[in-house]
């Protein structure tokens, strides 16, 4: 039986009306069958024992739940190598905001991958697969050396779209909660785009990491 075919029957048999209802209105597309997140990663890790990476190649999903489960197998693969040319192509098709920021959890023992990864989704000129950048550097900068370079890319970039920006603003707020004076530098200059600046310190202020007075400090710096 097609990898696809199998899991269909599994799925369907596990569709929550009330919760497929409930998620639909929170993700416009694709269609969801209503199968919550970690009935999909125990779906995923019981298939992971026998499904080759060629199985994969050929999983074209359809409903969101597929997308998950593709990407879910993708992630628990141990080859590097493997992984990663699944993942490029992975990332292309995501189809919604929370496929990207699940599959921007991926691991690889080998550095370089995650950078091949980042590098190809930098300048894509796909709305998820450039969110993919943002929320995957954030899953897994380890030092304040590698703030540079991302935070140049933040002030040059030039996407206009919705999930785009939300991820900048979430990242930067992140980034100001572990290393502040970079991020403050950033926020200074006053030089990203309004929605991100303002977004961002929106973000900042919601944290209960933060203390207030930084973030009275912080609404001198809205555009």
């Amino acid at each position: 039986m097609r990898l696809q075919d199998e899991l269909h029957e599994i799925l369907y048999d596990l569709r929550d009306e009330k919760f497929k209802i409930f998620s639909q209105k929170l993700i416009s597309q694709p269609e969801i069958l209503g199968v919550k997140t970690p009935i999909l990663k125990k779906i995923a890790k019981d298939l992971a024992r026998r499904v080759k990476s060629e199985d994969l190649v050929k999983f074209k999903p359809f409903f969101h739940e597929e997308f998950a489960v593709k990407g879910y197998l993708i992630m628990l693969l141990k080859d590097d190598e493997a992984k990663f040319q699944l993942a490029s192509y992975f990332v292309k098709s995501m189809s919604n905001w929370a496929i990207c920021d699940q599959f921007a959890k991926i691991k690889f023992k080998d550095v370089k991958f995650a950078n091949l990864l980042l590098k190809q989704c930098r300048g894509s000129d796909l709305e998820y697969e450039k969110r993919f950048y943002y929320v995957f550097f954030m899953s897994g900068f380890l030092d304040e050396s590698e703030l540079d370079g991302f935070l140049r890319d933040c002030l040059n970039e030039k996407d206009d779209r919705y999930y785009v920006k939300m991820a900048m603003a979430w990242v930067i707020a992140e980034i100001f909660i572990k290393f502040r004076q970079s991020a403050l530098r950033l926020l200074e200059t006053k030089k990203l785009d309004k929605f991100v600046q303002n977004k961002t310190i929106s973000k900042i202020r919601d944290s209960f990491r933060v203390e207030k007075c930084v973030k009275d400090e912080l609404l001198g710096l809205k555009i």
